[in-house]
């Protein structure tokens, strides 16, 4: 199974790790970068993609898969620039972490047909790092990757998209946007949420400098500490296009931090944590 001529606009993190994951499963005959010149050239040397172009329309014009691995509306605008230059029969996807404002922006696109030129994705894979240099062909095994199709009805190439997905080892589950984007904002926007709260409190309680009290820390700190340091401006685009579910998410989680610590002295806080506890062991299997 081959996906015959790929092309994958934005060689960061989850471009170039998709890239190379494409050329190690074999399952691409020739990919095709788009990014900055000096991005372009290094992926060549990473043996990442065969060839490329600055232009995002030149890039796409002859492939059979286009895959947008930019932040939400970046990749918004790209769909925009590039659905012109789009063969016939090309299938469009991309990896951004919310899913309705884009489904939205294709059905205006494509009309009628978004349904089989458009099919919208989010592999729920990555690091709180950035860039082509962080790029690993392994970053999406064993990740889940999410599909949300447009539409009812076969489609061949949504099944050869999914064949690929599987092959570089990711396992696909399908939703609809807005079940997409209610979901991960309690499941992936949260946690990101009260990282940065985390931080900003410590920083505001022991200031941003060498204050000797951060060294008395553990592991806890730290892994609860990871997601603080993400792109901010991803996430700045990840909010601009999720802003009610995150802020339902929110205004739950806070009246669940009230109850917390309103029982800190009562036999309810005990309860409490186990309870949390049971499903902290569900989740991690």
């Amino acid at each position: 199974m081959s996906l015959n001529r790929v092309c994958i606009i934005g060689l960061g993190l989850m471009g170039g790790s998709l890239a190379l994951a494409l050329r190690q499963a074999g399952v691409a005959t020739q990919i095709v970068g788009c990014g900055r010149e000096a991005l372009l050239q290094r992926a060549r040397e990473m043996g990442a993609i065969d060839a490329g172009s600055t232009d995002a329309g030149d890039a796409a014009a002859e492939c059979d898969f286009v895959f947008l691995c930019t932040p939400v509306e970046t990749s918004i605008r790209l769909m925009r620039e590039i659905a012109p230059h789009l063969k016939p029969g090309a299938l469009l996807t991309d990896v951004g972490s919310t899913k309705q404002a884009f489904a939205t922006a294709a059905s205006e696109i494509f009309g009628a047909e978004a349904h089989e030129r458009v099919l919208p994705g989010h592999p729920l894979a990555g690091r709180e790092v950035s860039g082509l240099g962080h790029a690993a062909a392994e970053l999406y095994a064993g990740s889940v990757w999410v599909l949300t199709p447009l539409g009812v009805g076969e489609v061949a190439s949504h099944g050869m998209l999914q064949k690929a997905i599987e092959a570089i080892g990711a396992r696909v589950v399908m939703a609809g946007p807005e079940e997409h984007d209610r979901t991960l904002a309690y499941t992936s926007h949260l946690p990101q949420m009260l990282s940065t709260a985390l931080a900003m409190t410590l920083a505001q309680e022991f200031g941003e400098g060498q204050n000797p009290a951060m060294q008395i820390h553990a592991g806890g700190l730290r892994t609860m500490l990871r997601l603080a340091g993400s792109d901010p401006a991803m996430w700045e685009q990840i909010v601009a296009s999720n802003p009610q579910n995150i802020a339902a998410a929110l205004e739950r989680f806070e009246g669940e931090l009230r109850k917390l610590r309103e029982s800190l002295s009562d036999a309810e806080f005990r309860r409490k944590f186990e309870e949390a506890r049971e499903f902290a062991k569900f989740v991690k299997g």
